[in-house]
């Protein structure tokens, strides 16, 4: 039976607050894997990936870091590709979103060869990361992930492995989008890009939303991934994340909603990122981590 292989991508340079790019080493010191093996799910050690200068160790500002955001994805690509190609499901733990770039890049270079294109994405975020340099007001590079993903701003984030865009907007939603720039949001809504905004999950539930997601990007896609910020959740639940935003969803539902997830045959990547250790107020947030890939992973018994 495959098992799932997890990715530490620990790069902060696409934030401005750059603790998160310790996110994957304090999980896998806070025992993150043992814990859910004691839960009988099949999973290997986490593998590191570093960009090739680390934050705690040098400054560079914004301006200056998106060729080793470029490298970085590169790498995470090759790796997840390599997970796919092996039979694994890649687990990828950031990191800033800005690593999403690789992410999804490695998924698409693997399922472009079997075909399985197109494929879907649930963006799961308090932000809409879909700003370009053009239209970022901080130059963050983890506020444009999304827009390099359907093929939007810089060729460093837009055209990693290749010229076309790798998710289409029809493929793609939003969940949970809380805070937001003129910019992104009229990229988006020309893009036609369903988006469940906060209100509109606070009014319906987490779970209604979340199932309704899944069914509207496998409409035309194969398969499809999750790519989720903890920022989404209440900070007051959450509170070791990179960009901490008032309201959100609540943690115990969000879980809730992603179990169907373990026993959908289409889900094929998951992606979690923006945990921030400096912020981690008694192990909260880490513990909350272990919650969440509990309910997404399969076990032993379902296998992934």
């Amino acid at each position: 039976m495959s098992h799932y292989s997890f990715i530490g991508a620990a790069s902060g340079w696409g934030a401005q607050i750059r603790e998160c790019e310790q996110g994957p080493e304090i999980l896998r010191e806070e025992k993150v894997i043992e814990e859910l093996r004691n839960r009988k799910f099949p999973v290997g050690d986490i593998q590191m990936l570093y960009p090739e200068k680390r934050a705690k160790e040098t400054f560079i500002p914004l301006s200056d870091v998106l060729t080793l955001i470029h490298k970085f994805n590169l790498h995470l690509a090759d790796e997840v590709e390599k997970v796919l190609e092996e039979g694994g499901f890649p687990i990828v733990l950031g990191g800033d979103h800005s690593i999403a770039v690789g992410t999804w890049n490695g998924a698409y270079q693997f399922f472009k060869k079997k075909p399985e294109l197109p494929m879907g994405l649930i963006w799961v975020d308090a932000h809409m990361d879909a700003h370009t340099s053009q239209t970022s007001p901080s130059g963050a590079w983890h506020g444009m992930p999304l827009a390099g993903l359907m093929g939007f701003g810089d060729v460093a984030m837009s055209q990693l492995k290749q010229s076309d865009p790798i998710l289409l907007p029809e493929n793609l939603c939003l969940v949970g989008a809380r805070s937001f720039e003129e910019g992104e949001l009229d990229l988006l809504k020309r893009l036609n890009v369903r988006i469940y905004f906060a209100d509109e999950v606070e009014k319906r539930g987490i779970e209604e939303v979340f199932k309704e997601a899944i069914s509207y990007v496998t409409r035309k896609a194969k398969i499809f991934g999750v790519s989720l910020d903890l920022d989404v959740i209440c900070p007051e639940e959450a509170p070791g994340v990179g960009s901490r935003e008032k309201g959100g969803i609540h943690a115990k539902d969000l879980i809730c909603a992603l179990a169907p997830l373990s026993k959908n045959k289409q889900f094929k990547v998951f992606e979690l990122v923006e945990y921030n250790p400096i912020r981690n107020h008694h192990k909260q947030t880490a513990k909350l981590c272990v919650e969440i890939l509990s309910s997404v992973l399969a076990s032993s018994s379902q296998g992934p």
